[in-house]
């Protein structure tokens, strides 16, 4: 029998392009899967292996650089204690260059402070503070203040009577007094110098 199709020729079934391709093209039976799964499996052991060497590096890394910060600490611990001396004393010769560079001459301030010695007062000397320079509103100048150590012949009101009478002279001077902000009376107290009985004073003049 035989069959003719008189359908149009845009109607007619067409046959699928894939229809001739076997079955047994993609028969899973035929795939490696024990070659894939050995390789899958020697894939996963390498990058074990990779991590694990990587890891031992980072550590033996970390425990070299821990031996060698180890090996100089002492070395840095010694040199920080050398860098703050040398600071220290880097900051004692500026505040020395600034007095030696000061508008004054020290000759002539000694001499000054010669002159206004009154009588019963000696002098048993005198110091630089510089640590007493950071105080509250005070303006950029010389650092620090004068200290002046010394002894009044008399105890009592007597001994205070010549402290004061010291101190007044000092601020009447102005070649001494000029390049000060304050001069006042630290500390007085009673003491015996040779079986005489005087009354030591401390003075800080406050340079400006």
């Amino acid at each position: 029998m035989i069959e003719i199709n008189l359908l149009p020729e845009e109607m007619k079934k067409k046959e699928s392009p894939f229809a001739k391709l076997s079955i047994s093209f993609f028969n899973i039976q035929k795939l490696p899967l024990l070659s894939i799964a050995a390789g899958f499996a020697g894939l996963l052991v390498i990058l074990q292996v990779l991590v694990l060497v990587i890891g031992l590096y980072a550590k033996f890394s970390l425990a070299s650089l821990t031996k060698r910060y180890d090996a100089i600490t002492p070395k840095k611990k010694e040199a920080d204690a050398l860098k703050a001396k040398n600071d220290a004393i880097t900051k004692r010769v500026s505040a020395i260059d600034e007095l030696m560079g000061k508008r004054f001459s020290w000759a002539k301030k000694l001499n000054a402070l010669s002159d206004s010695m009154t009588p019963g007062i000696w002098l048993k000397e005198l110091d630089y503070d510089e640590r007493s320079a950071a105080k509250a509103g005070k303006a950029a100048g010389m650092p620090g203040r004068l200290i002046i150590n010394g002894y009044a012949a008399g105890i009592g009101e007597q001994g205070a009577t010549l402290v004061g009478r010291f101190i007044k002279s000092l601020k009447e001077s102005q070649a001494f007094y000029a390049d000060f902000s304050d001069i006042e009376l630290v500390s007085v107290k009673s003491d015996k110098v040779e079986s005489q009985e005087v009354m030591i004073f401390k003075i800080s003049c406050v340079f400006k």
